[in-house]
């Protein structure tokens, strides 16, 4: 069975969301955040204090650091270096979001980035590690909130947990 027969309808979804994600905000690319965005109703979420313009803002923020996460940022002033000032000087000589990396791979017309397309790979391992025949929505965020990366910070500021949504996900069923 190949990776899409298994997508729930809110998966398939949420999927499609992320692409109108990017669309809306006229993005070069559909990338991670787009498709946590997609997922803001999603039961799995249901009692997380997740205000949608909060998470646009961090997201914004992060691409527009060329990818780096705070803990990143953090790292990098202890060196001595200041990460917003960097930015801020290259983008006035070469122009805002000039850091962002380029489009990747396409889908429904728009470029993936490699990210998106990992995560989606990761979702299914995380429905098999659960024992579930299906493909859902819980399994797409277990996979965003794998390692770091600008959806696992965001979230995990907002203590929306790996640990906590996995044990969501085990009692979760397929619609």
């Amino acid at each position: 069975m190949m990776i899409a027969e298994r997508f729930t309808r809110e998966a398939r979804e949420a999927v499609k969301a992320a692409v109108r994600e990017a669309e809306e905000v006229h993005a070069a690319e559909v990338g991670v955040e787009h498709l946590m965005l997609a997922l803001l109703d999603a039961p799995v979420l249901a009692g997380f204090d997740l205000p949608r313009d909060e998470l646009e803002t961090a997201f914004r923020d992060y691409r527009r650091k060329g990818g780096l996460t705070k803990a990143d940022t953090d790292a990098l002033r202890g060196l001595g270096i200041d990460v917003d000032a960097v930015i801020e000087s290259a983008e006035q000589s070469l122009g805002k979001g000039v850091l962002r990396p380029g489009p990747r791979r396409r889908w429904f017309g728009m470029p993936l980035e490699a990210d998106f397309k990992k995560v989606l790979e990761n979702s299914l391992r995380e429905a098999r590690d659960l024992g579930h025949n299906y493909l859902g929505v819980e399994h797409i965020l277990l996979a965003l909130l794998q390692g770091k990366g600008i959806v696992a910070e965001v979230l995990n500021e907002r203590d929306v947990t790996y640990g906590e949504i996995r044990k969501r996900a085990a009692s979760a069923r397929a619609t």
